[in-house]
């Protein structure tokens, strides 16, 4: 258990996007969404050892008790990071104020009629209004980019939006679209090029596993029950991750050329070996960045 490095709470499978390249929302219709109000799985969860809570969803804002999760995670210590569509913020911000770490504003086009087609929904103008707000109250906002085949054209304006926005933009290659999340050498490359950039997050790890295919089912990668603890909102665990709950790990078919980072990074940070050292590079840069742009 010592190799455990987050938690995953996925605090409500509830959406108000319907993202292109998240096939959530499309089954929202017919799973279940029971959300407990039983917090006592975050003591023990801290008890062995994590440190950082990562609060996702599905839209986590829609989750009505979510500050009272958040406060209870705070007092347990939790290093706290939300990702949020933007939507809701204004209405929710000053309500988790001061309780989370780093919030993730998901925005997938520097252009507005783009990033509404993206998530079938009108709602670039808000997400931005978020990030404005969010700066006004301290808080440490950060764009959370997802790469797309499509949307990589505009990686330079994306970049240029977070820096006038005055916000680090974290590069996240999309890992679930349809079959169609890879990327060609050429672009990886020009994705990396940016890697200097200032205002730029990015784990070089990724790029590399991409190149390599992902996750391979004969010989796998994932480490994701070693490294990771998903809770659903029900309060249960799914193991050994939200995408596979109940089969082994690294070797299903949903497993092969997997690329979730959330459960291929920490698992790629593990373990002797190229990836390891190229993750270990990635984040203190990284680290370093966050430090000067805060």
């Amino acid at each position: 258990m010592r190799m455990l490095k987050i938690c995953h709470y996925y605090v409500t499978l509830r959406c108000n996007d319907t993202c292109e390249f998240c096939d959530l929302w499309r089954g929202s219709e017919d799973r279940e969404n029971r959300e407990s109000g039983d917090l006592g799985m975050l003591e023990s969860i801290r008890r062995l050892g994590i440190k950082h809570l990562n609060i996702t969803g599905g839209e986590p804002l829609l989750r009505e008790d979510l500050p009272e999760i958040l406060q209870r995670a705070r007092g347990l210590g939790f290093f706290i990071s939300l990702t949020t569509n933007g939507i809701l913020y204004p209405e929710k911000a000053r309500l988790i104020s001061g309780l989370v770490d780093r919030i993730y504003f998901s925005v997938d086009y520097p252009i507005a009629e783009e990033h509404n087609r993206s998530r079938g929904e009108d709602c670039f103008h808000q997400v931005i209004q978020a990030i404005k707000l969010a700066r006004e109250l301290g808080e440490k906002p950060v764009i959370f980019y997802t790469i797309t085949r499509d949307s990589v054209r505009f990686l330079p304006e994306m970049i240029d939006l977070a820096e006038k926005l005055r916000v680090s933009i974290y590069l996240n290659p999309v890992y679930d679209n349809f079959g169609t999340q890879g990327f060609a050498a050429e672009t990886l490359a020009y994705i990396k090029y940016f890697f200097r950039r200032k205002s730029v997050i990015l784990n070089l790890t990724a790029l590399e596993f991409i190149k390599a295919g992902g996750n391979r089912v004969l010989y796998p990668r994932c480490r994701a029950k070693q490294t990771t603890i998903t809770v659903m909102p029900d309060g249960s665990r799914a193991e050994p991750c939200f995408f596979n709950p109940g089969g082994q790990q690294g070797k299903e078919p949903v497993c092969s050329s997997c690329m979730r980072w959330p459960y291929m990074l920490p698992s790629l940070a593990s373990g002797i070996d190229k990836y390891f050292w190229l993750n270990l590079f990635s984040e203190g840069v990284n680290q370093y960045k966050r430090r000067k742009n805060s």
